[in-house]
């Protein structure tokens, strides 16, 4: 696909970036959101994969949810 891997400077330029728009927008990303960027950025995980992480995570969480059995919706 022709896709350049970014070198680890601008991997850390992009993640800062990410971050301070975060927080300009008063929120805090999670160690996951970052780590889950990161990967995204040095290739590691795409971003259709990164969508599956963060599907299941929310799942996680819907699923702690008292009440949330099957066709709790």
């Amino acid at each position: 696909m022709g896709k350049q891997s970014s070198t680890s400077a601008q991997v850390a330029r992009a993640l800062a970036a990410i971050e301070k728009g975060h927080q300009l927008e008063g929120k805090q990303l999670s160690a996951s959101a970052l780590d889950r960027a990161r990967r995204i950025l040095t290739g590691e995980l795409s971003p259709e994969d990164a969508r599956l992480e963060m599907d299941a995570a929310i799942q996680a969480i819907v699923d702690r949810e008292p009440g949330a059995g099957a066709g709790g919706q």
